[in-house]
């Protein structure tokens, strides 16, 4: 039997109904009279197109004429879908959109009066809940959670599930405005908007304006720029005297590996993708190297280039390895890498931001050029919460920060 045969699924051929209606009984009323009292359902779509398929070519393949008629709409379509998606350069390389609210010294807003936005599935978002419990802002800056619609943008939903702790994150409704989806929440600003309505967004309640939506602008202001309202303001995620090393570190982890996983799941050449998937995994490798000597990227001090590395470690062999195609290795496999990774995951405060579910909802069933069908797998098993609570062993690692090596 050739092997494109194999792919074939095979139905039982269902032999013809016999017929047993009563000889005193007419067939009008034998239909008209089930024995529930219920409406005969409608014949399922997917029945009568497996019929009609047996019909045209029964167990064989389906002609050559229309497995490529089907190949060329189906491309054309995904790459109409993907320009909208993940817009890219002439070489197929995904191009990520510049943030369009960005935060600087001069921005003025109401400190008093600030509201997060963000979703559980967005690594960026997920960087500034971290630092938001790291520094003791969750009574001062509240937070709604939006989800991902099934048109890929943010909403908000109610969501009531008894017996949930108070701290555990899930998605809600707007808290601050009681909008249905984001984009209505970034409208409300003065003269609108009509743009990208992405997370994590920082919103000014008192004079309804959008302070930023650049994560990186995010989380140093909640580092630095809001000690007065912070339970913890003695914890510093970027000392001066770290700052070039921090910076260093940015440079090479947010094309490499932060953006470096969706350049390789967003790549729409394959020249695009082999450029990517080499850049992400030679960065890991080298990373993988360095913490075997070094705690954290900058010796023995966690900093925010640290979180910004975790919200991306932590949905690795969850999402990027399966559904962006980033298959090399899993994280699993680098012993240093994945140690580090519990190392932080098990730092107070910071496991709370992680919702699995909700990361693998928002991937596997909104990105639906990547999955067409939906279908979620199952949790890798060393994603789960007792896997990643096992001892790291970190602790006695010198805090000298081992030699930086330029990644090109």
């Amino acid at each position: 039997m050739p092997n494109s045969l194999l792919l074939i699924s095979h139905l039982p051929i269902i032999p013809p109904t016999t017929h047993t209606t009563p000889r005193h009984v007419s067939p009008r009323m034998s239909l008209n009279n089930n024995h529930n009292n219920q409406t005969p359902k409608p014949p399922n779509p997917s029945s009568l197109l497996t019929s009609l398929t047996k019909l045209l070519w029964g167990p064989s393949l389906p002609p050559g004429l229309l497995i490529s008629t089907v190949r060329t709409a189906w491309h054309s379509t995904w790459q109409l879908m993907m320009s909208q998606l993940a817009p890219s350069d002439p070489s197929g390389s995904y191009s990520r959109p510049t943030s369009k609210f960005r935060h600087v010294a001069t921005t003025q807003f109401s400190r008093q009066n600030l509201h997060l936005y963000v979703g559980l599935p967005c690594p960026w978002a997920h960087r500034t809940l971290i630092v938001r419990n790291l520094k003791g802002l969750e009574e001062t800056i509240p937070v709604s959670i939006a989800s991902p619609g099934q048109d890929g943008s943010w909403e908000f939903k109610s969501s009531s599930i008894p017996g949930l702790d108070k701290d555990t994150l899930i998605p809600g409704k707007d808290n601050a405005n009681g909008c249905k989806n984001l984009k209505e929440v970034y409208g409300l600003r003065r003269g609108g908007y009509n743009g990208r309505s992405t997370v994590p967004m920082l919103w000014d309640v008192q004079n309804k304006e959008v302070v930023c939506n650049e994560s990186y602008d995010i989380i140093e202001l909640f580092n630095s720029g809001l000690n007065g309202l912070a339970s913890n303001p003695g914890l510093d995620l970027s000392p001066l005297e770290l700052k070039g090393r921090i910076e260093e570190w940015n440079r090479v982890i947010y094309p490499n590996v932060n953006n470096g996983v969706y350049r390789c799941g967003f790549a729409q050449s394959q020249g695009a993708y082999d450029t990517a998937v080499s850049e992400l995994f030679c960065t890991l490798d080298m990373l993988d190297d360095h913490f075997g000597r070094s705690r954290y990227l900058c010796g023995g001090t966690l900093t925010l280039a640290d979180i910004c590395l975790f919200t991306t470690l932590i949905r690795f062999d969850l999402v990027y390895n399966v559904l962006f195609k980033c298959t090399k290795k899993k994280l699993l496999e680098y012993s240093n890498l994945h140690a580090y990774m519990r190392d932080l995951y098990q730092i107070p405060k910071v496991a709370a931001t992680c919702n699995f579910t909700a990361i693998m909802d928002g991937y596997y069933k909104t990105l639906f050029p990547l999955n067409p069908g939906s279908i979620q797998p199952v949790m890798p098993s060393g994603c789960e919460h007792e896997a990643l609570s096992r001892p790291h062993n970190r602790e006695s690692l010198s805090s000298t920060e081992s030699k930086y090596v330029q990644v090109q």
